[in-house]
C-alpha cells in the first residue's frame, strides 16, 4: 500500500511528466491524432482534466457524506499494481471512456489555457488530499465509471496511472 505522503510525490511527478512532455511537444502535434478515430495531444490533456475534476471535487466533500452515499470499504483493498491490473482487463474486455469524459476537438490556441486548467487540477487534488487520513484513504470509497466502486486511496492510485497511460499515447503520437 502507498502511503499519503508517496502518492502525493507520484501525483506530482505523474502530472509534472505529462505538463513537460506537453510543453516540449512540437505545437504542430497539439492538435494531430495519431491515427483515424484517435486523440490528440489536446483531447488527451482535456480527457486527463475531465477525469481528476470529479474525484477532486468529491475529496473535498465532508466524507461521512460520501460514507453515507456510497458506503465503506468491504473487500481487501487494491494494490497499485491490482489496479491497474483490473484496468487493463477493462480496457480489453472494451471498456472506454464515457460520454462526460470524451473530449471535443481541440485546437492549438486552448494549449496553454488547458495545461494551466491541468495544473490548477493537480494542486487542488493535492490540496484535498491533505485534508485525508491514511484510514479515510482505505475505508472511504465513490464510484469509478469504468473500475465500479473503489476506495479513495484506489482511485488516486488509477489517477497516477491514467496520467502515465496517456502521456504513452501522447507520446506515440507520430
Amino acid at each position: 500500500m502507498k502511503s499519503k505522503n508517496q502518492i502525493e510525490l507520484e501525483i506530482h511527478q505523474a502530472f509534472d511528466e505529462v505538463i513537460n512532455f506537453i510543453r516540449q511537444q512540437d505545437d504542430s502535434l497539439f492538435d494531430r491524432p495519431k491515427a483515424e478515430g484517435k486523440w490528440s495531444t489536446g483531447q488527451q490533456l482535456d480527457h486527463l482534466i475531465k477525469s481528476v475534476k470529479p474525484l477532486s471535487t468529491g475529496m473535498g466533500l465532508p466524507k461521512f457524506l460520501l460514507k453515507f452515499r456510497f458506503g465503506t470499504r468491504n473487500r481487501e483493498e487494491r494494490s497499485f499494481d491490482e489496479l491497474v491490473e483490473k484496468y487493463h482487463k477493462k480496457l480489453n474486455e472494451g471498456g472506454r471512456a464515457t460520454s462526460p469524459y470524451i473530449p471535443p476537438f481541440i485546437r492549438i490556441d486552448q494549449k496553454n489555457q488547458l495545461l494551466n486548467s491541468y495544473e490548477d487540477e493537480k494542486v487542488r487534488l493535492i490540496k484535498v488530499l491533505q485534508k485525508w487520513s491514511e484510514t479515510q484513504l482505505s475505508n472511504v470509497i465513490a464510484p469509478h465509471p469504468l473500475l465500479g466502486k473503489c476506495t479513495v486511496r484506489e482511485l488516486l492510485y488509477f489517477t497516477i496511472y491514467h496520467n502515465y497511460h496517456h502521456l504513452d499515447s501522447i507520446k506515440d503520437i507520430p
